[in-house]
């Protein structure tokens, strides 16, 4: 949820609010609850002015003194506007109000993750001059990527009977794992999740390795058919994505090791059939051309257990129920239906965002100040939204001849699209999705990032021509 900031101060009060800033900061390091401004019954302290200040730095360009300033502006008309929403009961809405407890989970979540999972991991020089050094060269890599061990071992099988990889890697992959043939094309190092980028530089060409097992990725088989030299920038401009990548997959190894932690300690196991039940059951929907309604299942549906984990002294289950309550939440990614390893995984991720709360809360960092402060600041953003759209935004409508003047106003930042160079990927899963995305902010471009964040994934490269460009890509000419 985005804030919106009131109108930032005048100029004249500009410079009481930085002198008043000066004045309020100074050793407020050994008091971070220190109260900055008072705003009706509410307050701004230290510690909010900080986090915003970390979470907006980019919004506020100027010298330090004036975006101190203008920050603390920001916060002060932003708190009139809130006690104002109060005043005309906006935070008794029903939405604001049903929207509480999924922020409190959420951040009771994200609570615990930041302390298993330190975003600032380490990454020392020699780490990185490495990775630059084994980026020299790529190697065309092939995979066959499956869901789990037993299947690995009978791709294998059929490999040394003399079964085409090509075939085995479309027939054992399933929708969106991988390229045609399991086909990676040329890959740099560090590409791939281990173990599989260790064998990118060092494997044996035209030798067959694996099953190998890759942590939250699956099994797979790799085969190098080659090797070629490569030119690089030089390392300087290299040297912040090279240090990402290295500290995302370090970051991601932690994320990985925290889950397993979880999954012994809270001794997670999958009920034997509840995934082939829960496949049962949405496929069964999807062919049924009756009255079979996914939102509404019996209760013997309810209660079939999919999942059971030990939460204190006795199991608990996690039922097809509450399956099919999860994947309503909005935002929520959805298993392959039509792939039970698939439907496991997922299962086993559902638990272990269930166990991830209970022991943010069984460790009270859902009481924590900062959590506390994080869950208000999101409510507040959802508040703020709602006041611009009933109080300021209602019944406002722009005509012609304003949609004009901001035109001419603005003209020279119009620019007419003629083609684009696209790189398009299809994944399986928003989850996939999100590890992409996280992957994109470090990664030379889309192939990289698939390539690290979901390997096997076929990346293609399209040109988009307007004003001729297929329906799916018009809306972009304007953007």
């Amino acid at each position: 949820m985005i804030e919106r900031f009131p109108p930032r101060p005048r100029p004249a009060a500009r410079a009481l609010l930085a002198a008043l800033l000066a004045l309020t900061l100074s050793g407020c390091g050994a008091d971070p609850s220190r109260v900055l401004a008072r705003v009706g019954d509410r307050t701004i302290t230290v510690d909010d002015f900080v986090e915003v200040a970390r979470d907006k730095q980019d919004q506020y360009a100027e010298p330090p003194d004036s975006a101190k300033a203008l920050l603390l502006g920001d916060l002060v008309q932003a708190a009139l506007v809130l006690c104002d929403a109060d005043r005309i009961g906006l935070y008794r809405q029903p939405a604001i109000q049903a929207a509480r407890a999924p922020i409190e989970n959420d951040e009771a979540r994200q609570a615990l993750n930041r302390r298993l999972v330190p975003a600032d991991v380490p990454v020392s020089e020699a780490e990185v001059e490495q990775l630059y050094a084994w980026r020299d060269r790529t190697a065309h890599v092939r995979v066959i990527a499956c869901p789990n061990r037993a299947a690995a071992k009978a791709a294998a099988a059929e490999l040394a009977r003399g079964t085409r990889f090509e075939e085995i890697a479309d027939r054992y992959g399933g929708p969106g794992s991988a390229p045609p043939g399991g086909d990676l094309g040329y890959l740099a190092p560090g590409s791939l999740v281990p173990p599989l980028d260790e064998y990118l530089r060092e494997g044996p060409l035209h030798t067959v390795i694996g099953p190998l097992e890759t942590q939250g990725e699956g099994w797979f088989l790799i085969e190098v058919l080659d090797r070629k030299e490569r030119a690089q920038r030089p390392l300087d401009l290299q040297r912040t994505i090279l240090r990402d990548m290295i500290r995302q997959r370090k970051v991601r190894a932690l994320r990985l090791r925290a889950q397993q932690e979880l999954r012994d300690a809270y001794d997670v196991r999958l009920e034997p059939g509840g995934a082939q039940g829960m496949f049962t059951y949405f496929n069964q929907a999807a062919g049924d051309s009756g009255h079979h309604d996914l939102e509404s299942p019996d209760a013997a549906q309810r209660a079939m257990v999919l999942a059971r984990y030990r939460a204190g002294q006795a199991d608990s289950v996690y039922t097809l129920g509450e399956a099919i309550t999860d994947l309503g939440e909005y935002g929520r990614e959805r298993p392959n239906i039509a792939m039970i390893p698939a439907i496991e995984n997922w299962i086993e991720d559902a638990v272990i965002r269930r166990l991830v709360l209970i022991e943010a809360k069984r460790r009270r960092l859902n009481e924590e100040p900062e959590t506390l402060r994080r869950i208000d600041r999101r409510v507040d953003g959802m508040v703020l939204d709602l006041y611009y759209e009933t109080e300021i935004a209602h019944g406002v409508e722009a005509t012609p001849d304003d949609v004009r003047e901001a035109y001419e106003r603005s003209r020279e930042l119009f620019h007419r699209l003629d083609s684009v160079e696209l790189l398009v990927t299809t994944l399986a899963d928003s989850a996939a999705a999100a590890r992409v995305a996280a992957h994109a902010a470090h990664a030379p471009s889309l192939r990289e990032a698939v390539a690290m964040a979901a390997p096997g994934t076929r990346v293609s490269a399209e040109t988009v021509r307007y004003p001729d460009a297929p329906a799916r890509w018009k809306p972009y000419q304007a953007a």
